[in-house]
């Protein structure tokens, strides 16, 4: 079984998509309604779909904590490649940590969602 999207309700669909089009390589593909609705897709064919949170949401109640979105990279240097860009945009991630031979940071996109960006070695 393959996972085959994921559906995530934000505040400003506009700029998470930019977000995930410009540091993650989301290719985005339908918007619909003004900010309200738009469809990405990513590698092997993933598809995230972002709607607008309904306007009495607090975005800190739209997800419960610990909430977050994963990104394995193939590499070490797409991993410090994807960090650089993220300081450059000023989207102030997390320092690089390692864990267990493997390294990661986590950065917000527009809105709060939390973002994890790691590389696990082969084994």
């Amino acid at each position: 079984m393959q996972l085959n999207h994921l559906h995530i309700c934000v505040q400003d669909v506009a700029a998470v998509s930019s977000f995930f089009v410009n540091h993650f390589g989301f290719d985005l593909r339908e918007t619909r309604g003004r900010n309200g609705f738009a469809v990405l897709t990513g590698d092997n064919g993933f598809v995230l779909a972002l709607m607008r949170l309904p306007f009495e949401t607090a975005p800190e109640q739209a997800y419960p904590p610990m909430f977050h979105v994963g990104f394995l990279v193939a590499d070490e240097a797409l991993l410090d490649s994807t960090h650089a860009s993220l300081v450059a945009a000023g989207c102030d991630p997390s320092a690089i940590e390692r864990m267990r031979g493997s390294r990661r940071f986590y950065c917000k996109a527009p809105g709060g969602l939390l973002i994890e960006v790691g590389h696990e070695p082969e084994a």
